[in-house]
Formats: C-alpha cells, structure tokens, sequence
C-alpha cells in the first residue's frame, strides 16, 4: 500500500509539471494565428512648407602670403686704432753744481800779554785755638718708689657656706635642665658628670662632660642646663675663691 501511493505522488507531480510546460506554448500559438487589428491613419491637411536653406557661408579670406624678412649684414666691427710710437724722451742735462768757496777765515790778532802785576806779600794769620766743650753730665732720673706687694688674701675654708653654694648651684641647674624630646620618646633615661670652673662672679667656663651617659641627646642637654647657669649666681662673701672647680651629676628620669 505504501508503494503505491507513492508512485501515485511521483504521477501526479509529473503530469502536473507537463501541464505548466505545455500550457504557455499553446497560448502562445493562439496568440500569433489572430491577424494584427488595424490601427487608424490621421491624414494632416496642412500646407508643406520647404524647410529653409542654409545659408551659404563665404568661403574665409586667404591668408597672406608672409613677406621675406631680409636678414641685415652684420654692423662691422670697429678696430682700435694702433697707438703710435712713444717718442724717445730726450736725457736730461747734468747741471754741475758750482763748488762753494770757503768762507774766509777771520783774521788773527796778534795777542796782547799784559804787564805782570806786581806782588804783594800776603800775611796768614795765626790760628785761633778753641779749647773743647765741657761735656755736659745727664740729670738724675727721679728714683721710682718700688711698690709694694699687696697681700693675697688666704683662702680659709668654710665649709658651711660651701656646702650651702654647692647645693643651691645643683638645685639651679637642675632648673634649667630640659629633657631632651628625641630621649623622652625613646624612653631613654641616664646621669651625665659635667666638669667645669666658676669665677668668683658665677661664670662658666670650660664646661665638659667628664662621664657620658652613654647618649648624646642627653650629654648635650646637661651641657646645656651647665652652660644656662653662667653668671647666675656669683660667691658670697662667705667664700673665699678667685675661681672654683665642680664635677656635679646631671640626672635625666622619667617621671
């Protein structure tokens, strides 16, 4: 069964394609066999008038004939004129010169020598002796009064008053000591030893730090608290000293 309607399929598509082929060639040949329909001829009763002519164009004047240009000789060349010849310059004369005559020389005189004057005795006098200047003795310089040696006062001892200076000079450095910030962020704690001179009117000198503590910052610091005191706190009367050593300890703690 299922052949069979397949082949039924294939017939019908065959003939179906016959059909579309053969069709439009039948149309066509009905289409050639009707005879042409006759059209309809519109006769014009219009004069015919003959186009114009034309016009003749005058044929162009002929060109005229190019005149022969001579070409002009060559001007001549005017020649220089030979020069004629330099005469020979006659030599010049020599004219001699008259020699000069020698001036005339001037008559000599015979000379005349005079009578020799008489003579006259001349008499020299005696030399006058000046004795000698007495020498003249220097004066005495005023003799100059020796001085005297003042008498240096002798230091006496007084232990009190010392003791009392030393401790207020350390409670004032101690004052004016700033920790350093560079130490005091680091935490960095220690005891400088500053040595140093005082004068008798309380200036520093030659201060030094005899024992580091081991850091900079603080050694210049307790330097500087030393040097801060200069001229603070002169001796008292109690004392004394013409100058005056210290070896004090400089303390830098956190609190």
């Amino acid at each position: 069964m299922k052949y069979h309607f397949t082949g039924f399929a294939t017939s019908a598509l065959f003939h179906t394609a016959l059909v579309v082929v053969v069709l439009p060639l039948l149309l066509w040949q009905d289409l050639l066999e009707k005879p042409a329909v006759p059209q309809p001829v519109t006769l014009s009763l219009t004069q015919f008038q003959p186009a114009p002519e034309p016009p003749v164009e005058s044929p162009p004047p002929p060109a005229p004939e190019p005149v022969p240009v001579k070409p002009q000789p060559p001007k001549p060349v005017a020649k220089p004129l030979p020069k004629p010849p330099e005469k020979p310059k006659p030599p010049k004369k020599v004219v001699e010169k008259p020699t000069p005559k020698p001036p005339p020389k001037p008559e000599t005189k015979p000379e005349v020598t005079p009578p020799p004057a008489p003579q006259v005795a001349v008499v020299t006098p005696e030399p006058v002796v000046t004795p000698p200047p007495r020498p003249v003795m220097p004066a005495q310089a005023p003799v100059a009064a020796v001085a005297k040696p003042t008498p240096v006062p002798v230091p006496v001892n007084n232990g009190a008053a010392e003791a009392a200076y030393r401790a207020k000079l350390q409670r004032l450095i101690a004052a004016r000591k700033q920790y350093p910030r560079m130490a005091e962020q680091a935490e960095i704690e220690g005891v400088v030893t500053v040595a140093f001179t005082l004068s008798a009117d309380g200036t520093v000198m030659g201060a030094r730090v005899s024992q580091s503590s081991g850091n900079e910052w603080l050694d210049k610091a307790a330097l500087q608290a030393v040097n801060a005191v200069s001229g603070a706190l002169p001796f008292p009367p109690d004392i004394h000293k013409a100058r005056w050593d210290f070896s004090l300890k400089v303390t830098f703690t956190l609190e």
